[in-house]
């Protein structure tokens, strides 16, 4: 996971609702997406105590932590968590999201596996761990703690 989803659930206080949503998976945070998170605390932030409570940080290995080291001058435009989440996905096939369109752009060219956030919403609702009703009511949260907006909702709920 990158900064932002975890960041906008933990904000909301649900980020035991995505734990249960991904049960059969990990999710993990990165060393640089661990220090993005650091700053927020510095800032009187205290929403990624939450996320450090609850999450496993994975070290990259040596091999990707060169291939890291080789995109932070080729992909300036991605942040370090970015990069190295999606240097870690590549190598070991693990699943990549975030809510940045470039990051996951860059992460689906390079054969990783991504998920949006409107995916990710939408698992709730299929998956019937949340009600239409109280995915809005998450999405509502998450725009009101996160101060964004979140486009094409309607999409989340096309029929199956």
């Amino acid at each position: 996971m990158d900064t932002d989803i975890i960041s906008a659930f933990a904000k909301i206080g649900r980020l035991n609702q995505l734990k249960k949503l991904f049960s059969h998976h990990q999710l993990v945070i990165t060393p640089m997406i661990y220090e993005e998170l650091a700053v927020s605390l510095e800032y009187g932030y205290s929403f990624p105590k939450d996320i450090f409570g609850q999450l496993n940080i994975v070290s990259p290995t040596d091999e990707e932590e060169h291939e890291y080291h080789r995109l932070l001058t080729s992909k300036r435009a991605l942040g370090k968590g970015e990069l190295e989440a999606i240097c870690i996905c590549t190598k070991r096939s693990g699943i990549f999201s975030s809510m940045d369109s470039a990051a996951l752009k860059y992460a689906e060219t390079n054969g990783v596996v991504t998920l949006t956030l409107h995916s990710i919403l939408r698992s709730f609702w299929v998956s019937g761990l949340l009600s239409r009703t109280s995915v809005k009511s998450l999405i509502r949260d998450i725009e009101e703690k996160d101060h964004m907006e979140i486009a094409d909702v309607d999409l989340i709920f096309d029929d199956v």
